[in-house]
Order: C-alpha cells, then structure tokens, then sequence
C-alpha cells in the first residue's frame, strides 16, 4: 500500500495498482500519467486482436476444408467398408459352399472306397473259385458252365474296379483342388479382416483429428470472446475530517479497470496455442 498526502493535509491510502490523484476530484491510473504509453499499448492490443481475429477466421476456413476432407473420407471409407463387408460374406457364403461341396464328396469317396473293397473280396473269391474249378479237370460241364461264367464275371469285376478307380483318382483330385479353394477363401477372409480392421481404425483416427480441430477452434473463439469484454467498477467516495474544519473537502472517484493481459502474453499465448 502506498500513502498518498493531497493538498488539504488529509491521508487517503491507495493500493500500488490504483492511480494518484492529480486534481483532488479523481483518481486516475500510474500508466494514465505517463502521457502516450497507452494509446501506443492499446494500438499494439488491438494489432493483436486483429491478428488473432485472422487467425480465428484462417482457422475456421481451414477447419471448415478439413472438415469437409475428413467427412468425405470418412463417407469414402465408409463405401469401402460395406464394399468390403458384402464381398466378405460372399466369400463366406461360397466358402460354406465349397465346404459342404467337400464334406459330401468326401462321404461319397468313403462309400466308392467300401464297394471297391467289396468288388475286390467278390473278385478274390471269384478267382479262388476259378482255380479251384480249373484244377478239378473232370468235374461236370456245369462245372465248365459255372467256370466260363465265373470268368465272365470276374472280367466284368476288373472292368469296374478299373472304372472305380478311375473315377476315385478324379475325385481325390477334385477333393485336392476343392481343398486349396477352400484355403485360399480363408486367406482372402482374413486378408478381408485386417483391411476392415486398418479402415475402422483410419476412421477413428479420423474422428480424433476432427475433435481435437474443434476444440483448437472453440479456444480462439473463447479467447476472442475474452478480449472484448473489459468490466469497470466505478464509484466515488466522500473524505472524512479528523479535525473540525471549515473548508470543503474534494471527493475522490475511482474506477476500478479490470486488468488485461499485456501485449508479450498475447503473443506468447498465440504462439502456444499454434
């Protein structure tokens, strides 16, 4: 606190931050009495006020593009992202499909492999019976009958089993080649995954982006706000004498000036802030 003495020999204590008085009726502030360093403060205020208030609008116009960006990838992202999720369950679907396709081609393999079994036993036994025929010279021409018969038959066994055969090499290898479609839809899937999988994780990146944009602008808006509001109190106060005395005492008017951040903080906030 300093202790001011005006003329009338009357003590008035003023704080550091309140101005002198200069002609007994008011109080004025130190930076008032020091001729033009105010206007000249105020100038350099309002430069970075309208500096700041270019860089608001910059920052709108940019956030406006980038808004516009992030959205239009995002509705991008978005197409791809159902593009990619329908062809995945296309793939799966046909996946299942080809599935099922070698389940049955493999019960079918089973039931192919149990007859040519059974083939084989009725062509060993035919066979055994044959030599058995052929080494009883004089058996009865039912016996010859039956043994021309019996190699007719077994001729007719060879023939299929050669036929089976056949057909079981073809489908083991249709069962090969299904196989491999089979692992290749896998592979494309879980190709199908990690893309739809980089494309959610871009997107929430992107939104990040978008938020963080919003809050820089909703900053330089506040302050913005906060340099165009300056709240004075005014309000006038009446001395009072300690001694009896005739003569008129002046009264003192103070205005009280909210404090505003100099011009380096100005600058130093706008170079935190960018």
């Amino acid at each position: 606190m300093k202790v001011k003495h005006p003329a009338n020999g009357f003590r008035v204590n003023l704080s550091s931050s309140q101005p002198a008085v200069t002609n007994g009726n008011a109080v004025l502030r130190e930076s008032d009495a020091q001729g033009g360093d105010d206007p000249e403060d105020s100038a350099k205020l309002r430069e970075a006020t309208r500096r700041l208030y270019a860089q608001l609008k910059e920052m709108e116009t940019r956030h406006a593009e980038e808004k516009g960006r992030l959205q239009a990838e995002s509705r991008e992202f978005g197409v791809r992202l159902a593009r990619q999720t329908e062809q995945l369950q296309t793939v799966e679907k046909l996946s299942e499909e080809r599935g099922q396709q070698v389940e049955e081609l493999q019960r079918l393999l089973g039931s192919m492999a149990i007859e040519s079994r059974k083939l084989q036993d009725q062509m060993a036994a035919g066979e055994e019976e044959l030599l058995q025929l052929k080494a009883d010279k004089e058996e009865r021409e039912e016996d010859e009958q039956r043994c021309e018969e019996l190699n007719k038959e077994v001729a007719v066994l060879k023939e299929k089993i050669h036929h089976l055969d056949d057909m079981l090499k073809c489908q083991q290898r249709k069962v090969r080649h299904m196989i491999e479609q089979l692992q290749n839809s896998r592979t494309v899937i879980q190709e199908r995954d990690r893309s739809i999988r980089d494309l959610e994780e871009r997107v929430f990146l992107l939104e990040g982006e978008n938020r963080e944009m919003h809050a820089h602008l909703q900053y330089f808006r506040e302050c913005q706000e906060s340099t165009e509001e300056k709240p004075e109190v005014v309000y006038s106060k009446t001395l009072t004498p300690t001694t009896q005395t005739n003569k008129a005492l002046p009264v003192i008017k103070i205005i009280e000036v909210k404090s505003e951040p100099s011009l380096d903080q100005w600058n130093d906030q706008l170079e935190n802030t960018v």
